[in-house]
């Protein structure tokens, strides 16, 4: 194959040199062969002698047709063909080409081989012409190639709605629309619009198009000449490769799409295709993005639980190592959470992640708007992050319902620990003495209640739960609580006065200890009273000399008689 590629490329150049150097006497025309396809795998041409002398001809056929691309299909007729003696209008015939190849991932379009041919008359070499006659493979979209002239795509238009209409990006945004007229007396039942995307490789990636519904439309029925538009919306997934790629439409009757189909606009950029540029973000405070957050439930109540879920996509041409993290703000929700995804990123990749918190039961009603960045290039030994991404990504949160508004307070609560219980003990009870003073204008009712310590305690009593106060008067409620075994270190809850409507919190901070040790106590205690057990002591010896001279007083009247005797 490679030795008849090389005298098809030498005697190209040959016919070539001698065609700018001879001027023929004659005349040779020749019928246009028609192009190629899938489902025609044969052509013809002939030439016809115009005269006025008897010439020879020599026929040479291109070996293959290329797409550039690595595919091929290869040529089987005879590579040369002689024809002797041609006389004035006369033809050789039809000259029939045929080919042979595997055609499923063959580009979409038109591509050219040359058909060469070289004349001379009969017996005086020198006058000669040499002819080059295109040879053409077309590949469309439709399967059959073009069928029909009754349908035609006369208008295509594309539309970036995150950049440039021919270059696209992951994420982007992309809608097709195309309209299709009747150009027939008839009108046409079944018609479908299909939508294709060639990569460089010849694939039609089509389904791998994020939030395309269909890859194909239906438009029914379209009346003689009527025109009917469809129109198609996907986004660009986050792996879509820096790389060429086709767009290709074809509008067809459904079941007879053999007889019936065409894929050629002339608003495409070859006619049978759009060419299509991937690009991916390079710019390093872009890369690492946050898309598709949902919120659940998406209009929260005061108190209500709520959870937000996104999608963490790299669509940079850069990879990143370790780990990536997520934070949430909201200034007045009292919201600051971050979220670490342990992994590597790499270009295209993307991991879900999800927060939870809970609707403040004070908050206004009103929408919120919750606000997420990326941190990324994670440098391990300094446990920090490198690229902060310029992009806040919002997702606005409505609260409405359940709220308890706070209006002005007019009453103020303090707490502290009461003398009986001078020190919080994990497994012990602890009392808080609590006091409210109103700041009204008249005598109010408050009810006493407290939340937010049942992680760590339970509550015993609130005596008493209610206080009735005078204006500026102030009252004392004592709180107790059961602390659980095995706490330790700062906890916190909130005491809550309710009273006509209104609500006034007040966080209270306890710093929990672990209990001590029996014998540490005992060695405190003898501390603290060690002059008592050091008198006790001294009273112990005392007694007990007292009893030593007693003993003896008793003893010696016995040993005084027995030296008597």
């Amino acid at each position: 194959m490679k030795f008849t590629k090389s005298i098809f490329l030498f005697l190209s150049n040959i016919f070539l040199i001698i065609t700018l150097i001879n001027a023929a006497t004659f005349s040779v025309t020749y019928t246009n062969p028609e192009p190629l396809t899938i489902s025609n795998t044969e052509t013809s041409f002939n030439l016809i002698n115009n005269g006025p002398q008897n010439i020879n001809l020599v026929v040479i056929l291109p070996p293959t047709i290329s797409d550039n691309k690595g595919h091929q299909i290869i040529i089987t007729s005879p590579s040369q063909l002689i024809f002797n003696n041609i006389s004035q209008n006369q033809n050789t015939g039809e000259i029939k080409i045929l080919y042979t190849g595997e055609t499923s991932n063959f580009m979409i379009g038109e591509f050219t081989s040359n058909i060469l041919v070289r004349a001379e008359e009969v017996g005086n070499s020198s006058n000669n012409l040499n002819l080059t006659i295109p040879l053409k493979f077309r590949n469309t979209f439709c399967k059959s190639g073009e069928k029909g002239t009754n349908l035609s795509i006369t208008d295509v238009r594309i539309d970036n709605n995150d950049g440039e209409d021919d270059e696209w990006s992951p994420l982007d945004k992309i809608n097709v629309k195309v309209k299709v007229e009747n150009t027939g007396e008839d009108r046409i039942k079944n018609i479908y619009v299909e939508l294709g995307l060639y990569d460089s490789t010849g694939k039609n990636i089509v389904k791998n198009l994020e939030d395309l519904k269909d890859k194909k439309i239906s438009l029914g029925t379209i009346s003689e000449g009527k025109e009917e538009t469809v129109q198609f919306d996907f986004r660009i997934p986050a792996d879509f490769k820096e790389d060429d790629y086709f767009l290709v439409i074809k509008a067809y009757k459904s079941g007879e799409e053999s007889e019936i189909c065409t894929s050629s606009s002339s608003d495409l950029s070859n006619f049978y295709y759009h060419r299509i540029s991937g690009v991916r973000e390079t710019e390093v405070s872009k890369q690492i993005v946050l898309t598709d957050l949902v919120l659940s439930p998406e209009k929260a109540q005061c108190g209500e639980k709520v959870q937000v879920t996104g999608r963490v996509v790299n669509i940079g041409d850069e990879d990143y190592q370790d780990q990536v993290e997520v934070t949430l703000y909201n200034r007045e929700l009292g919201l600051n959470l971050e979220k670490t995804l342990t992994r590597d990123f790499d270009q295209g990749d993307s991991d879900s992640v999800d927060f939870e918190f809970d609707v403040p039961k004070n908050s206004t009603e009103k929408v919120y708007t919750l606000e997420f960045r990326t941190y990324y290039d994670y440098l391990v030994d300094e446990d920090k992050y490198d690229i902060t991404s310029d992009q806040k990504f919002t997702i606005p949160l409505k609260v409405e319902g359940n709220c308890v508004q706070q209006s002005l307070e007019n009453v103020d609560i303090s707490a502290e620990l009461s003398p009986d219980t001078p020190e919080a003990i994990a497994g012990k009870q602890v009392i808080i003495k609590t006091n409210l003073k109103n700041l009204g204008n008249s005598p109010t009712t408050y009810s006493i209640s407290i939340f937010g310590n049942s992680p760590w305690s339970s509550l015993v009593s609130i005596e008493p739960q209610t206080l009735t106060l005078n204006k500026g008067e102030s009252g004392e409620s004592l709180i107790t609580l059961n602390i659980d075994n095995n706490v330790e270190g700062e906890k916190e809850f909130t005491i809550k006065a309710t009273y006509g409507g209104k609500v006034t919190e007040k966080k209270v901070l306890i710093f929990i200890t672990k209990p001590e040790v029996q014998f540490n106590k005992i060695i405190d205690h003898l501390k603290r009273n060690w002059f008592i057990y050091l008198i006790i002591l001294a009273n112990l010896i005392l007694v007990i000399a007292i009893i030593i001279v007693i003993r003896r007083m008793i003893s010696s009247p016995s040993k005084v008689e027995e030296y008597a005797y």
